[in-house]
């Protein structure tokens, strides 16, 4: 076999265990047992050196991961619940910000966006600061970046010839795609063999990017430079390394004091030399420059995330091979009169540096080969390292398991094993052919403790390399991008909740130090900025309790709240209920729910305002189902049976028990109750209704006692499916939407997730109220191009939501339209406006009177922001320690030229509460900021499902739980990848999709979507 040690017969050979031409075929040297033995170093991921052995023997290819343990978790906070940092008090905030702030408002002050091009559109100006409420002063997690006056960045660009692109892209040339990994370690080598790029005052992206706190001298605007690309266990290139050309261009200087300038002037200033995304741009990347070169921490480059492992272990135990680790997220951001640098705790979930059989066991406890548990999907673009060829690391990415190549004529069935691999040896003078581990034993003295799992095939298609797994182990530092399970993701929340004063202690302790926050960090003074490594303080207020109301005999009652919550008290019920006819239950699985858990269900129901008829089946319908994703194609059936018979039985409701929580199950009830047969669905799982053991006090509950408040928990989703009315405001918290001519609107998209097909499309979601009461959200939704945000067709659904409204308050329109818009990013404001605003306004011309429409406002509602605030007092923060609902900042971190404000409605309690953050892009209704603070706070205690106030504006909560809906119907679709048993890539056919937009007609003007 020309003594190479190529698997296959000569007419088509492909390496089969990781041979270089003339190095023979199962490169080894023994390991000294299963995938244990010292490691020894890393090597360096950016070009310096990693420093220090791994640290002893790795273990085998079995066994748990150590248990995690958190310091801050275990501290005794002296505080109650206060965040102190020690030995420092407390900072008054800035009044040169306060002073600023205050000049720059705009009351009053309109902006016509007709005939504005996108270039030229500003945010509306802030038309004053908030002042309702109780004042407050909060830590927040900001540090202030100082700014030398004649401080300039160098900006060069990165040209690299050949580009370094991923296997996949060499692969298609439809697709090509940089590897960033490869790209960044070139750079990196590029600045360590380069002494004018050698030294604090350079930054890079590790991409295309390059910054310099001096003018690099190129002999021109730019300079040729030539570097070999090696990895870092290499000791350096070998002879047929790529030696690539680094082409360096001068792009121009940045002055950070321009950017300083533009904070303090007043709105619609700009200068045609000022750019301040590349400023800001320039800033970030010298800010992590500190973190990104510290070789124990993963992270960096284009990501603004670092993470580094604990030193008692790998990390927390998710489940299933997957760890989480702690990092920290950095952003420099700008407010008035200042740059400000946010850092807050990141969690990420991460494979455990192990042996790859371990990990594989991990996954797959009980066997590693089992081909339908998406265990190929989940190692897939691993990159695992092997010592078995003279002692030398090596290390490599993981395509997949063996499979048979037809060109290599390859003769062993799927997922090929060291026992059925078997391939012509000539080296080792074998008569016939010879199998992997047969090859292991004669060549390296190695037997393979596990030769029936799987092989890695660590080469290509092309040019496969198969590998047993044993000899293998997980690179660390290699983050998990895929979807995690229900299970995993329950653990990461364990993980990821922690209270405000642990975060902010994490902050200060470890993030600030990993980022080099510090007054004299080279890595930033050399640029001519240093950071404070103490956070800001800011003003807040906590506005006062929402009160709520309900029906009570003949008419409204009023009800307190506390702390952004309410209990309905006996003798009142829904503002306006209704009543369940044609309607029964339904039972799939093994379940035990019988006629008197129905029966007292129908009870509270009726005490919550919901009456009802005797359901078709007193005891319920039992569907047996099988579960699993073994048995998914007969339990669709299943539930596509109960259903259409349902539907033929006039049956116009169901309450639906499911065996446990079961995505694929609920997703498929769904999809077809409300997609196919027009029948209003409330899901419960296991046996939630029942009241629960207590094994403190040995409590067993009698049997038929049921949970009341979850059976008013289902009341509560019964009465708004059937067009009722739970919860009002009274008149005198209804600010501008007092008259009932205001619209609201919610407005959302959401993206396929990692795991769906290639190709899969977003889903786009709007709701709108129909009348003066703002209890029942209609909806439309569509799907359209995936990884768009903006809607694509909004005129045709925001037409159908005037359309509701107009049928529903006898032929008249809204004379006014707020819109609270998700999921829209700051860079996509402007676009917002130019592509989405045009849409809605056709609609409105179409159905106004002389073409005349409403008065619009936009306000733009993020929850992915990484702002947190922390009580400075007791006074400040509630019993879980965070801060109170109903606080407000809008000032001290807000826009620096915008009309912007966090709030948090809610009472968190677990964690650390996200405030959300809203934005106006448009007010054509001139509103002032008490009234908006005040509107999107009342809101948020008219949830139409809960009896407390939620964190996000009910517009945009309900446009997000539609578009969730949206993902149930396509969950086959958005979940391909976690249920196939190869890493074949497979992609959305429009033409054959179950579902792209609205639902049956029968539900269309409902809110089946709650």
């Amino acid at each position: 076999m020309s003594g190479r040690g190529r698997g296959g017969p000569p007419q088509g050979r492909g390496r089969v265990a990781g041979s270089d031409p003339g190095r023979g075929a199962f490169r080894g040297g023994n390991r000294g047992g299963d995938g244990g033995g010292p490691r020894g170093g890393r090597g360096a991921p950016r070009g310096g050196p990693r420093g220090g052995p791994r640290g002893g023997p790795r273990g085998g290819a079995g066994g748990n991961l150590p248990r995690y343990q958190d310091q801050y978790e275990l501290d005794v906070d002296p505080n109650n619940g206060v965040f102190t940092p020690p030995n420092e008090t407390l900072q008054a905030p800035d009044p040169k910000v306060d002073e600023r702030e205050n000049a720059l408002i705009r009351p009053g002050e309109e902006i016509s966006l007709s005939g504005l091009t996108l270039d030229e559109y500003t945010l509306p100006a802030r038309p004053s600061y908030g002042t309702q409420g109780r004042p407050v002063v909060l830590r927040t997690n900001y540090f202030n970046m100082l700014i030398k006056p004649d401080a300039q960045i160098f900006r060069y660009e990165l040209e690299i010839s050949p580009q370094i692109m991923t296997r996949q892209s060499q692969a298609n040339q439809n697709s090509p795609k940089v590897n960033r990994r490869k790209t960044r370690r070139l750079i990196q080598l590029l600045i360590q063999n380069t002494p004018p790029l050698q030294g604090p005052g350079i930054a890079t992206d590790g991409i295309k990017l390059l910054f310099s706190a001096k003018q690099l001298d190129l002999e021109g605007r730019s300079r040729v430079l030539r570097q070999r690309y090696y990895e870092p266990e290499e000791e350096g290139p070998g002879p047929n390394s790529t030696n690539h050309q680094i082409k360096i261009s001068e792009e121009g200087s940045i002055s950070v004091q321009q950017l300083v300038d533009y904070l303090s002037s007043p709105p619609g200033v700009t200068s045609p030399t000022f750019n301040k995304g590349e400023v800001l741009q320039a800033l970030n990347i010298v800010m992590t420059r500190t973190a990104s070169n510290n070789p124990s921490v993963y992270g960096g480059g284009a990501s603004n995330k670092f993470y580094r492992l604990p030193e008692d272990g790998p990390g927390f135990d998710l489940g299933s091979g997957l760890v989480a680790l702690k990092g920290f997220y950095t952003s420099v951001r700008t407010s008035t009169l200042r740059v400000l640098v946010n850092i807050n705790v990141a969690n990420g979930a991460f494979y455990p540096a192990m042996n790859v059989l371990g990990l594989m066991r991990l996954h797959t406890p009980n066997s590693a080969n089992d081909q339908t548990s998406g265990l190929e999907g989940f190692i897939s673009r691993l990159r695992v390292s092997h010592s078995y060829i003279h002692g030398k690391r090596k290390i490599k990415t993981v395509q997949g398991f063996a499979h048979p190549i037809p060109k290599f004529k390859h003769d062993f069935p799927p997922f090929g094993t060291s026992h059925t691999i078997k391939f012509q040896c000539t080296e080792l003078q074998a008569t016939g052919k010879i199998s992997v581990f047969q090859y292991f034993k004669r060549k390296y003295n190695i037997e393979l403790r596990k030769p029936d799992d799987p092989c890695l095939n660590l080469g290509n298609k092309e040019h496969p390399v198969f590998v047993p797994p044993e000899l293998c182990e997980v690179e660390p530092g290699q983050q998990y991008n895929k979807k995690l399970d229900g299970s995993q993701t329950s653990r990461m929340l364990q993980f990821a909740v922690r209270k405000p004063a642990e975060n902010a202690r994490r902050i200060i302790d470890q993030g600030a130090k990993l980022m080099g926050l510090s007054m004299t960090n080279p890595n930033l003074t050399e640029f001519g900025v240093k950071v404070a490594p103490q956070m800001i303080t800011v003003r807040g207020r906590i506005l006062p309790p929402v009160p709520i109301q309900y029906r009570s005999g003949k008419g409204p009652k009023t009800f307190t709240t506390l702390n952004g919550s309410w209990n309905m008290a006996g003798g009142t019920s829904f503002s306006d209920g209704r009543y369940l006819r044609n309607w029964t239950v339904v039972k799939f699985g093994r379940n035990d729910i019988g006629a008197l858990d129905i029966a007292k269900f129908r009870e509270y129901a009726r005490n919550c305002g919901v009456g009802s008829d005797e359901p078709a089946h007193s005891d319920g319908i039992l569907v047996e189902l099988r579960t699993g994703k073994f048995n998914q194609e007969s339990d669709d059936k299943a539930i596509e049976g109960i259903l259409q018979t349902a539907a033929e039985k006039g049956m116009k409701v169901l309450l639906v028990f499911l065996p446990s929580v079961d995505a694929f199950i609920y997703s498929r009830v769904k999809f077809w109750a409300e997609v196919k047969f027009g029948i209003h669905t409330i899901c419960s799982a296991g046996l939630k209704i029942r009241v629960k053991a207590s094994p403190d006090n040995n409590f067993k509950p009698p049997p038929g006692a049921v949970s009341p408040d979850y059976c008013a928990n289902i009341a509560h989703k019964f009465n708004l499916k059937l067009g009722g009315l739970n919860q009002t405001l009274p008149s005198e918290k209804m600010g501008i939407l007092r008259d009932g001519k205001t619209m609201l609107v919610g407005m959302d998209v959401t993206h396929p997730s990692p795991g769906s097909l290639s190709k899969s499309p977003s889903i786009a979601g709007v709701v709108a109220s129909i009348d003066g009461r703002y209890g029942q959200w209609p909806a439309s939704m569509r799907t359209q191009e995936g990884r768009v945000e903006m809607i694509k067709e909004l005129e045709e659904m925001f037409g159908e939501r005037l359309d509701l409204w107009q049928k529903t308050n006898k032929g008249a329109l809204p004379e006014r339209v707020i819109v609270y818009r998700d999921g829209v990013s700051e860079g996509q404001y402007r676009t917002l406006l130019v592509e989405e605003l045009p849409q809605i306004r056709k609609a409105c011309k179409k159905r106004y009177p002389g073409g005349k429409g409403p008065k619009i406002s936009i306000i733009v509602c993020g929850k992915r922001h990484h702002t947190r605030f922390y009580g400075t007092n007791a006074q400040s923060i509630d019993r879980s320690t965070n801060t109170k609902n109903g606080t407000v900042v809008d000032r001290g971190v807000t826009m620096e030229k915008g009309w912007d404000f966090f709030l948090q409605a809610h009472t968190a309690l677990k964690g650390t509460a996200r405030p959300t953050h809203y934005v106006v892009i448009l007010d054509e209704n001139g509103m002032n900021a008490d009234g908006l603070e005040a509107l999107t706070h009342n809101l948020c205690y008219l949830f139409g499902r809960a009896t407390k106030a939620v964190s996000l504006c009910p517009p945009a909560y309900y446009a997000d739980l539609l578009c969730e809906r949206g993902r149930a119907y396509l969950y086959q679709e958005f979940n391909a990848r976690d249920n196939a048993t190869t890493t074949t890539d497979q992609t959305f056919d429009w033409d054959r999709a179950p579902w792209l937009k609205g639902v049956h007609a029968a539900l269309k003007d409902t809110m089946y979507y709650i």
